[in-house]
């Protein structure tokens, strides 16, 4: 008794496996209904049977469907609705589409026909998996609309022949990766139809490769449907939107926005040039030969690191009151000017209030003007400096 259980229970869970399939039936094109494998490329010998592998090329049409071709490509206008309708069986009213336990999302993409679908072809064109407001899936939809789903082309896209690639996933075993155990994961079911779009546009939508877009890893090809979840992360590409941006070549993140590219690398006048070995002093000039000559010179050291080298001190105010009147010409070398550099930083001509002119013969104006020399004579008493 055990034992019959046992096989009794093995049998069941079969029938319900081979019960759980689907399959690509019909198309309706502009409202026309076409009849069962018309425009579709012919089934192989289990046609409601999925493919499990995604590193597989029948991941692209299902099995066999890239070397087969469609007795003839249909025409459907550009940005017009198109309805797949899926059968587990046969084309009749008793179907159940697919078995409820197959709950999973649904997609349909798009490709060149001419690329039979090999290489970064593929476009998606719709995408709907599960809904947590009513705790719906695709599958439920399709199941409740006797297997049709309703799908609006692109209206932009190029006019032209294509594949049209209907795909469910049911994830009833897809808690298990399939490259760690075949008998298990997710299972895809696929097929191609072809059709030729009219009055299109120019757009040419980014295309991905299939196989290509998916792991047996990939968040929602591998997922457990019998744990808590509120939400599914569908599969592959974003689903392909009309418009502006969204051509191949053309990135809409892309800035255009030439003033903000290398704002830093304005040029900065160098003011070094026009300071350089400049040393500006202060000199007294008395003619009262008991008064002695009294140099300011900015490169004298200062006892403050914070001033250290600099020569710009013919501009600071003297701490001395008695010393009122002082001549300060650049123009006038000053002997008693210490040797220490007085190059001055950059910019920091721009630091002060005074204009200086550079005693540099090289660096003198061109201008005929002459040179005027401001003298103011002290008189001093013997022995005292002002």
């Amino acid at each position: 008794m055990k034992v019959a259980f046992s096989l009794g229970s093995a049998l069941m869970v079969l029938a319900g496996f081979a019960n759980a399939h689907t399959y690509l039936s019909k198309l309706a094109l502009d409202g026309v209904q076409e009849s069962e494998g018309q425009c579709i490329r012919p089934y192989p010998a289990d046609r409601n049977y999925p493919v499990k592998d995604v590193t597989s090329t029948d991941i692209t049409c299902g099995v066999g469907g890239v070397s087969k071709t469609a007795s003839e490509t249909c025409p459907v206008k550009a940005g017009s609705t198109i309805t797949v309708e899926w059968h587990h069986d046969n084309d009749s009213a008793s179907d159940d589409v697919i078995d409820i336990t197959h709950l999973g999302p649904c997609m349909v993409y798009m490709a060149p026909l001419e690329s039979n679908g090999s290489g970064d072809v593929w476009f998606k064109i719709f995408e709907d998996g599960y809904d947590a407001a009513t705790s719906t899936w695709c599958v439920n939809k399709i199941r409740n609309n006797g297997g049709k789903l309703d799908v609006a082309l692109p209206a932009d896209i190029k006019s032209g022949d294509y594949l049209v690639r209907t795909e469910i996933i049911a994830l009833h075993e897809s808690d298990t990766d399939y490259a760690v155990n075949p008998a298990r994961g997710s299972q895809f079911y696929v097929n191609c139809a072809q059709v030729s779009v009219t009055n299109g546009g120019s757009a040419e939508p980014q295309g991905y490769a299939i196989p290509g877009i998916y792991k047996s890893t990939t968040p929602g090809v591998i997922f457990n449907l019998y744990s808590s979840y509120s939400s599914y992360p569908i599969p592959g590409p974003a689903v392909y939107v009309s418009g502006p941006g969204n051509d191949i070549g053309e990135s809409p993140n892309e800035s255009t926005d030439a003033s903000a590219e290398d704002s830093t690398s304005a040029p900065v006048e160098n003011t070094d040039s026009s300071v350089e070995e400049t040393n500006y002093s202060s000199v007294e000039e008395s003619t009262d030969s008991s008064v002695e000559e009294t140099n300011y010179s900015s490169a004298e050291e200062s006892t403050d690191s914070s001033v250290e080298e600099t020569n710009y001190s013919s501009v600071e105010e003297s701490t001395d009151s008695s010393v009122e009147e002082t001549n300060y010409s650049s123009a006038e070398e000053n002997t008693d000017a210490p040797t220490e550099n007085t190059d001055a930083p950059q910019g920091s001509a721009t630091e002060s209030p005074t204009e200086y002119i550079s005693t540099d013969a090289s660096e003198a104006p061109t201008s005929s003007a002459p040179v005027v020399t401001y003298t103011t004579t002290i008189t001093a008493a013997p022995g005292k400096c002002h």
